[in-house]
């Protein structure tokens, strides 16, 4: 997953929430339900995003093991596989992830519902 990627989605979610609260629900959703859904999304975003990144680097290790007894030994070590194993076991990132992103969707929650509170007042006040 790309940065662009990930910023788009974050646009997004309120937006597209925002528009299906007004299609669907004539707008009854309140700013903290559209925050806290928004928020759920992105919580959910951020650990796909991990699931498909773990998978992609254990199906490069993988490609390594030539008997497919799940073991490294002899010929299958080369310098390619122990940096593809390198990549699988060095990044603590993708165990801390659902702390993280549960922090970072917190964070996202108050500025979302902010961001819709102050919208909705500078529309009251232009009226």
């Amino acid at each position: 997953m790309s940065i662009v990627v990930f910023v788009i989605v974050l646009f997004l979610v309120p937006v597209i929430i925002c528009v299906m609260s007004n299609n669907l629900y004539s707008g009854r959703l309140r700013s903290v339900s559209v925050s806290a859904i928004s928020a759920v999304f992105v919580y959910l975003f951020i650990l796909g995003s991990v699931t498909f990144i773990e998978l992609k680097l254990d199906a490069e290790l993988t490609a390594f093991d030539i008997n497919g007894d799940g073991v490294f030994s002899g010929s299958e070590i080369t310098p390619e596989q122990e940096k593809a194993m390198h990549r699988v076991i060095a990044d603590t990132g993708r165990t801390f992830a659902p702390i993280t992103g549960a922090v970072f969707s917190i964070f996202y929650f108050l500025g979302v519902w902010l961001l819709l509170v102050i919208i909705k007042l500078l529309v009251k006040m232009k009226n």
